[in-house]
């Protein structure tokens, strides 16, 4: 199933994308009365316009409700709690759940103002690095091979890509192999502090006294953030793969 994302996404492939998908494996789901959407890029009104739009094509008298990705993951990691979420995988964005709201100052810039520490971030990182000659040599081959990584291939399946974020973050997941090499413990440990600096000021040092932390990014890594955190004064309590369990438990308890 096609990702889509409203500031850069096809809505018609998206809209055709989910129709199969949910076609193919549930089909009794297309006459829901009411759906209920968690997604990137929809943090403001306008962006969960289109999102609301591209689900309109499927469900066109059906209640439909769109909440960003995070409120997602808040609802999914802390339930009735309180504390800072933090989301990292192909982006990055980070709020506080007051155990019903989620307030989100930090603003989201995406991939290419902002998304520290996300796997975009990360990938875009080291392919400078690779290509600058900063990343060690032999790291370099066991990445991208005797020759790369190669300069036009890179360009093409980044700048070509309907999803560039999420191209830049492929090359961030060939790391993981690699977490305990001094290159690679260096520069995830930096993304993730610049991430940190980033929205610190954003939030009381009550609200970062406690984290819960999901995402593709944060799982993968998950002892460099919660040792990056620390050093912030921080305590990563919980990492999550996917916070969907939580999110399906949260919304049960709310039907009593």
């Amino acid at each position: 199933m096609p990702g889509f994302n409203p500031l850069n996404g096809d809505a018609e492939r998206f809209a055709q994308g989910v129709r199969d998908y949910v076609g193919q494996r549930l089909p009794s789901a297309l006459a829901a009365r009411q759906v209920l959407a968690y997604a990137a890029g929809c943090g403001s009104p306008e962006r969960a316009a289109i999102m609301h739009g591209a689900l309109r094509q499927l469900w066109p008298s059906a209640e439909i409700i769109v909440h960003t990705d995070l409120e997602g993951a808040a609802r999914g990691l802390w339930g009735s709690g309180q504390g800072l979420v933090l989301v990292l995988g192909t982006g990055s964005s980070v709020g506080w759940w007051d155990g019903a709201l989620l307030h989100q100052s930090f603003p989201s810039l995406g991939f290419v103002l902002g998304d520290e520490g996300s796997g975009a971030d990360i990938g875009k990182t080291m392919l400078q690095d690779a290509f600058y000659r900063r990343m060690p040599e032999d790291l370099r081959i066991q990445l991208f091979g005797l020759h790369g990584p190669v300069l036009a291939d890179v360009l093409d399946a980044v700048h070509r890509s309907p999803f560039p974020s999420r191209a830049l973050a492929s090359y961030a997941g060939r790391l993981a192999p690699y977490a305990d090499e001094p290159y690679v413990r260096e520069l995830i440990t930096a993304r993730f502090h610049a991430f940190v600096e980033a929205f610190k000021p954003f939030h009381s040092h009550e609200q970062t006294q406690a984290v819960k932390a999901t995402g593709s990014v944060a799982w993968g890594f998950r002892e460099i953030l919660s040792a990056c955190l620390l050093e912030h004064g921080m305590e990563l309590l919980v990492v999550e793969r996917d916070p969907l369990n939580g999110l399906v438990r949260w919304h049960l308890q709310q039907l009593g």
